[in-house]
């Protein structure tokens, strides 16, 4: 299972002592000022990455967390080897590490899966990373790709290299997870007549994917009883 470990070892590649020393820093101790804290909320290595959409289930936030910076190392060698571009790697990975690292105050666990905290109906992880990155003298160029990385749904759209890289990662793997997570249930309906509450985690979705595409419905009904699925 993916851990907060991975994404230590990812912030590990960072070369600048200074930066990689606050991301480190940060992954291991994301707490934010007691006054915000208000009531229940998912711990960090638990949380979804969403209520109901991409990464909607447990460990969800690493498991995109840790995509995204894979997806945005292998854009950033496509910038450098196909089009002759420069990009900052250790920008890239620490802002990766860091784009939705206070989702986890947004959320708790309810009935139906999961529900916004006292202090998501509040404020939004965006707001959270920015005055925490910026407490903790994060470089600019970090928080700038941070706030961007929704795009032209943020405050502000990417403005550097640095900061399309990120919003691009994270916007296809988002897009990667929540179709495949609709796959997954409507394949389930399809072929057991069943609805699911929720995935154990993303590689789940995929197996199911994967069962029915090799096997159709069949093969997914033999192994079904071996996914545990809810």
């Amino acid at each position: 299972m993916t851990s907060i470990k991975a994404l230590l070892r990812e912030a590990k590649k960072i070369k600048d002592p200074d930066l990689r020393e606050k991301t480190i820093e940060i992954l291991k101790n994301p707490s934010i000022d007691e006054k915000l804290r208000l009531g229940d909320h998912t711990p960090l290595s638990i949380a979804p990455a969403s209520k109901r959409g991409h990464h909607s289930y447990p460990m969800g936030l690493i498991q995109h967390t840790l995509s995204c910076v894979k997806l945005a190392l292998a854009l950033c060698d496509s910038i450098e080897k196909v089009y002759g571009g420069k990009v900052n790697r250790d920008i890239v990975i620490a802002s990766a590490l860091l784009h939705d690292i206070y989702k986890f105050y947004s959320y708790q666990e309810s009935d139906q899966g999961y529900m916004s905290s006292k202090l998501g109906e509040r404020l939004d992880h965006l707001s959270l990373a920015i005055g925490e990155l910026y407490r903790r003298s994060f470089p600019l160029e970090v928080i700038h790709a941070v706030v961007a990385h929704h795009g032209k749904s943020s405050p502000i759209t990417p403005r550097t290299i640095e900061a399309l890289v990120v919003h691009l990662a994270d916007k296809i793997d988002s897009e990667l997870s929540a179709e495949i997570l609709d796959a997954a249930k409507a394949i389930v309906r399809e072929c057991l007549g069943e609805d699911v509450k929720m995935f154990k985690d993303g590689r789940q979705a995929f197996q199911i994917v994967l069962l029915k595409q090799v096997g159709g419905c069949e093969k997914l009904r033999e192994e079904w009883h071996k996914l545990k699925v809810t």
